[in-house]
């Protein structure tokens, strides 16, 4: 059950969204001059800031986990449960809506990874997890409980099926998974090219799931004379 209502689906309805969001970020690109082309030596500068970017971004992420999970083990006892005060240390993101359906998606595993990090249960995450939801993702959620008996108790497996089923159908990753395929720089400025790649990669992982398939796919569409200086980068992940 994905919990959608009245003659249009969940999948009809976020495919709708998306065109339309796609259409409105494309004519407000429009009302504005494209940036200056980017040369081979500054395209090469800006991997390695990324780079190193996404390198402080995770170990400061680690950090904070980290510090957090000791902070819950010295001040909880061994047998109580996680509050709602111990979830909303980890600073938790509320969710209503994604256009992408993979937003959804990282949404639900960064609330499942705070959700791990403070030791709940499987009751408890679900009870958190749905305290989350706000405006249609909330209403969604009172129609997946209002059809089931009084009482009735979900599992976090259950949560996450519906959500998915819900949020990330299946109709639209493969859409995306496509778009993919077919990605190449073409006319595009670089940085429009690597936003682009980045965003799409996620809806096809086997062919980016390790750093060899990633390279090559991102060299595939890559115009040809960015791709000698890209080769001569030392870092290895993109």
């Amino acid at each position: 059950m994905s919990g959608a209502t009245g003659e249009e689906s969940d999948a009809q309805r976020l495919e709708r969204d998306a065109k339309q969001k796609e259409e409105a970020d494309e004519a407000a690109r429009n009302q504005f001059p494209p940036p200056p082309p980017m040369t081979q030596q500054n395209f090469v500068q800006y991997m390695q800031m990324m780079e190193e970017r996404q390198r402080i971004t995770m170990e400061q992420q680690n950090k904070f986990f980290q510090e957090l999970l000791q902070q819950n083990k010295v001040e909880r006892p061994e047998n109580q449960g996680v509050t709602l005060s111990d979830f909303q240390n980890t600073k938790p993101i509320s969710f209503a809506y994604a256009p992408e359906p993979m937003d959804a998606d990282d949404w639900l595993i960064d609330t499942e990874r705070k959700l791990n990090t403070v030791g709940c249960n499987d009751l408890e995450k679900v009870r958190y997890a749905t305290h989350l939801l706000c405006g249609p993702a909330a209403s969604w959620w009172d129609n997946i409980v209002a059809v089931y008996p009084a009482g009735r108790v979900f599992t976090w497996e259950e949560f996450k099926r519906k959500f998915r089923e819900s949020n990330v159908p299946e109709s639209i990753v493969e859409l995306k998974r496509r778009e993919f395929e077919s990605l190449e720089q073409k006319d595009k400025a670089i940085l429009t090219y690597v936003r682009e790649f980045s965003g799409l990669s996620r809806y096809a992982v086997e062919e980016v799931n390790t750093e060899d398939k990633k390279k090559k796919r991102f060299m595939r569409g890559l115009n040809p004379q960015f791709k000698v200086q890209l080769r001569m980068l030392r870092a290895t992940e993109f």
